[in-house]
C-alpha cells in the first residue's frame, strides 16, 4: 500500500530534484534510519552479511537505473507491464536459485496477476514493438525478480536487518555516483514540501518496507511476497483516483484480477474440493 501511495510523491519531487540524487537521499536516509534503530545489529555484522547486503544493493539499484534510462526510450503504460513481469519471472529464478516450486494454486495466482498486470497498462496507445527502451525495462524486471529471490536464498543464517541496512547504503552509494557521473546537482532544494517527500520516501517507503521485507522472507516463499507485491499497482491506481486522476474501466478489472490472483495463491485447492464434497 505504501509503495502504491508513492508514484505520486516521486512524480512531483522529481519536478524540482535529478532522479538518481533523489534516490541516493531516499535509500540514504532508509539505511541511515534502520542504523540508528538497530544499531546493536550492526555490532554483529559478519563478512557474508556485508557482501549479501552489497549484492541485493547492487540489484536494487539496477532495477531502478534500468527502469529510468528505458522510461526515456519507451511509453510509461508499455514500461508498466514489463516492469511487472518480475511477477512470473520469480518463481522461474525461485525453481533455479532455491529448488522452489510453485505450488498449483500459486501458478494459477500468478496467470492471474499478470493478466491483471496486462489490463492495468493497456491503452489506445499500447502496442507491442520490443526495442532499446523495451530492453532496458526488461532487464529491470530480471533484476527486481533476482532481489526478491535472492533475499529469500541470502536471509537464511543471517540478520534480516543488517542485510537491509547494507543493501539500501549500496544503493544510496551507487544512486550518487550516476549522479555525480551524470552532472546532477547533489543538494536538495530548500524546499520544505521537497525536504518532507524525501524524508516520507527514506523513513517509510524505504526505511520500513524494505526492512519489513527482508525481515518478512524468512517466513514467506518468494513466489508468495511476489504475489503480494504485485498488489502495488492496485494502490497505486485507488491513490490515483483519491488525488483526482481517473482509470478505465479495464483498469479497474485488471486491479480485481491482482487481488483474485493473491487470494488464489493462498487458498489450497485440495481443501475446497474435500469441504465441497463433505457438503454435497
Amino acid at each position: 500500500m505504501i509503495w502504491g501511495s508513492t508514484f505520486l510523491v516521486t512524480k512531483y519531487a522529481i519536478h524540482f530534484v535529478g532522479l538518481f540524487t533523489y534516490l541516493g537521499y531516499n535509500f540514504g536516509i532508509g539505511a541511515l534510519t534502520l542504523a540508528l534503530l538497530f544499531r546493536r545489529h550492526l555490532r554483529r555484522l559478519t563478512g557474508a552479511e556485508l557482501r549479501r547486503g552489497m549484492i541485493l544493493g547492487v540489484l536494487l539499484f539496477s532495477g531502478y537505473a534500468l527502469q529510468t534510462l528505458g522510461l526515456q526510450y519507451t511509453i510509461t503504460s508499455k514500461a508498466g507491464f514489463i516492469t511487472g513481469l518480475y511477477i512470473p519471472l520469480v518463481p522461474f529464478f525461485a525453481v533455479l536459485l532455491l529448488r522452489q516450486r510453485p505450488s498449483l494454486e500459486a501458478g494459477l495466482g500468478f496467470v492471474f496477476s499478470l493478466l491483471g498486470l496486462t489490463l492495468l497498462s493497456v491503452n489506445k496507445n499500447f502496442n507491442l514493438s520490443f526495442g532499446l527502451g523495451e530492453a532496458l525495462i526488461l532487464g529491470c524486471a530480471v533484476a527486481f525478480a533476482l532481489h526478491i529471490v535472492c533475499i529469500s536464498k541470502f536471509v537464511a543464517g543471517a540478520d534480516a536487518l543488517n542485510l537491509a541496512i547494507v543493501q539500501l547504503a549500496t544503493t544510496s552509494l551507487l544512486s550518487f555516483a550516476t549522479a555525480l557521473s551524470t552532472h546532477q546537482e547533489l543538494l536538495l532544494p530548500g524546499n520544505g514540501t521537497i525536504w518532507g517527500a524525501v524524508l516520507f520516501m527514506g523513513v517509510v517507503d524505504i526505511g520500513f518496507c524494505l526492512g519489513a521485507m527482508n525481515w518478512a522472507q524468512q517466513y514467506i516463499s518468494s513466489t508468495h511476497a511476489a504475489l503480494i507485491y504485485a498488489c502495488e499497482p492496485v494502490w497505486a491506481g485507488i491513490f490515483g483516483t483519491l488525488a483526482g486522476q481517473t482509470l478505465s474501466g479495464l483498469a479497474w478489472v485488471g486491479g480485481a484480477c491482482i487481488c483474485l490472483g493473491m487470494i488464489m495463491s493462498e487458498v489450497r485447492l485440495g481443501t475446497l474440493l474435500k469441504g465441497r464434497r463433505r457438503s454435497d
